[in-house]
């Protein structure tokens, strides 16, 4: 099996509740809160079992810029700093592009799962929708690689204002040029 094949099943094998399907009246506030470093905590406690932050981050639903925990009966808001997610990991396989966040989402970045990019401190970081209206934040060392890549790559991009790199037909923005 390719390594592109291999990945797209894993990816094809992580199974999400249906958290879209599900729409509970708001059973108020919970004091849970996820970091601008994509750590997660409970009554200001650091939740330290990555399982309990994987099934969380499961159950995670944002609506009109606020963040819930959410099941078929009940909807907690919670607290979020920037966005939930943090791209921790990027490979190039194929043509593609996959990252995976802090949380073990990974997806391809496409047209599915859009790259943008976003001011924060005075710069343009990009950022890339995991699922629904979830967003990560490329880490700065996922930053560098892209931008060290879209420099060897020619850049034929259709912006000229903004360096670009290529996942599948799919082209996204890096940073402002």
């Amino acid at each position: 099996m390719s390594r592109l094949n291999e990945i797209q099943a894993q990816i094809g094998a992580a199974k999400l509740p249906p958290v879209h399907k599900w729409s509970p009246e708001i059973s108020g506030d919970i004091d849970i809160r996820i970091d601008f470093q994509g750590n997660w905590f409970h009554e200001s406690q650091p939740i330290v079992r990555h399982t309990l932050v994987q099934l969380f981050a499961s159950v995670l639903w944002c609506e009109k810029g606020d963040y819930y925990l959410v099941t078929p009966v009940e909807k907690w808001r919670i607290q979020v700093e920037d966005v939930p997610f943090v791209v921790q990991g990027a490979e190039h396989v194929d043509g593609f592009w996959f990252i995976s966040t802090n949380t073990g989402d990974r997806v391809r970045v496409s047209a599915e799962h859009p790259v943008e990019l976003r001011e924060l401190d005075g710069q343009q970081i990009p950022y890339i929708q995991v699922r629904y209206e979830l967003w990560a934040r490329v880490s700065r060392s996922i930053y560098v690689q892209w931008v060290e890549e879209s420099l060897l790559a020619i850049n034929d991009s259709s912006n000229p204002q903004t360096v670009c790199l290529k996942s599948g037909d799919y082209e996204f923005p890096v940073a402002a040029a």
